[in-house]
């Protein structure tokens, strides 16, 4: 039973784990296309409303981008929360960044923890 529960996450962990890096580029590739779009407008001397809405819809896309980021970072937190529940919490599974600690996964503080 533990080997199908750890093949399991592992097959969750190889999902989640580059989708979080693909998000985060997303959110810098929209980054990159509003500063194109303002210094193109620049460079060719056009009018402050030229494509505005055009911005307006990178923005949202921005904000949306960041909204979804946000719901990733939660699923991850919930299935760390899984994780030991599941009796697998000394596991790694490659994650990076600003992955919950273990004690902050289970609803305990430092001090508890240690």
């Amino acid at each position: 039973m533990r080997q199908e529960r750890l093949s399991a996450a592992h097959d969750i962990a190889e999902h989640l784990i580059p989708h979080e890096r693909e998000i985060d580029d997303a959110i810098i590739r929209n980054a990159q296309l509003t500063v194109a779009m303002i210094k193109g407008r620049q460079r060719a001397k056009a009018p402050l409303t030229t494509a505005h809405k055009s911005l307006e819809h990178v923005a949202l896309a921005s904000m949306r981008l960041i909204e979804a980021r946000n719901h990733i970072n939660e699923a991850h937190m919930v299935l760390r929360n899984a994780q030991f529940d599941l009796g697998l919490g000394a596991v790694s599974y490659g994650d990076y960044g600003d992955t919950p600690a273990p004690a902050q996964a289970v609803g305990l503080s430092v001090v508890e923890a240690a």
